[in-house]
């Protein structure tokens, strides 16, 4: 029996990770050969909630249905989305902020959680069960210690961008306790790749795009503290897999266990770009200079998974970057 075509509203699908997400349901034919998850391209139809009417880099995408264009903090719009369709699932990969945000608490609220609020508030009212919620890794466990983070360890947020993410993950719990939501929770580390066009955050994808510019990367701090590294198209392909064992209530760790420093990525970048120049800068407060995140309760769900090695990851995403 063929299974029905499941309605995806993904809130902010024209982004780094939201663009990825759609490109690998996209191009799921056996893409990697490396597992038999059903075609996801027969599977999923995808809603677009983006500030952009469509994508701001011209990349096209078969498997989305309708784009709804507007501001996150735009209540009467996010009900028109749930009134007009019928939603099985919201995939949450929106923000206003980054992690090295220097915008106000206040800002943060306003444009992140008040209007995340309002969704979880739509979906009890429409009967939408499933959210999954792209969270972050280094900016909610802060910088206390250099040990592996496991989920339950006690959080110190270091910035505004930090302390948004946590309390969306309580109040989805929440949600999941009062009204039998059922939120997929993910801590993502550093995921880079194609796709990827900020130059404000994703050191990797930014030290590449300074290269091939001929512009200067600013370092901060001495570049020494590692931090864990995902290709994104790994990422992706983890999240399918924790989606199709509906595994939900969950805060789950999602990292390659690949730790990086930036100067290390400077110095591998350069082989490729030899001219790239650097400075070394302050460091940053907001900013989580070292992590590591402990995956031991991913692999339990979905098994050992072979990650790309870094450095091929690395260049994929500088040849993506190049147009080879």
């Amino acid at each position: 029996m063929e299974k029905k075509m499941k309605t995806v509203l993904l809130l902010g699908g024209y982004g780094f990770l939201g663009t990825n997400v759609m490109k690998f349901v996209d191009a799921h034919i056996n893409m990697r050969d490396k597992f038999s998850l059903p075609l996801l391209s027969q599977q999923y139809r995808f809603i677009v909630f983006d500030k952009f009417a469509q994508h701001p880099c011209g990349v096209h995408f078969d498997c989305v249905g309708k784009t709804y264009a507007g501001d996150f903090t735009d209540s009467q719009l996010l009900e028109c989305i749930f009134s007009e369709n019928t939603i099985d699932m919201v995939i949450h990969s929106l923000s206003t902020t980054i992690p090295v945000s220097t915008s106000s608490a206040k800002y943060d609220v306003e444009t992140n959680l008040l209007p995340t609020l309002d969704v979880l508030d739509l979906m009890v009212k429409y009967g939408v069960k499933d959210i999954v919620f792209f969270s972050t890794g280094g900016a909610i466990y802060g910088t206390r210690d250099n040990k592996p983070h496991i989920e339950s360890d006690a959080v110190y947020p270091v910035s505004s961008y930090g302390v948004i993410k946590l309390a969306i993950e309580k109040y989805m719990m929440q949600y999941a306790q009062l009204y039998e939501l059922r939120p997929l929770i993910v801590r993502i580390s550093n995921p880079y790749g194609p796709y990827h066009y900020s130059m404000k955050q994703g050191v990797i994808n930014v030290v590449i795009a300074k290269g091939i510019q001929n512009e200067v990367m600013e370092i901060w701090g001495d570049g020494n503290d590692k931090k864990d590294y995902i290709y994104v198209e790994d990422f992706v392909d983890i999240l399918f897999r924790l989606i199709a064992k509906q595994i939900y209530n969950e805060v789950i760790n999602v990292g390659s266990g690949q730790l990086l420093s930036v100067n290390e990525i400077v110095d591998y970048i350069k082989q490729y770009e030899p001219a790239l120049k650097y400075i070394h800068m302050e460091s940053q407060q907001h900013d989580a200079s070292h992590f590591e995140l402990d995956t031991n309760k991913l692999h339990a769900l979905i098994g050992e998974y072979p990650f790309i090695d870094i450095k091929q990851g690395i260049l994929k995403t500088y040849k993506w970057a190049k147009g080879l």
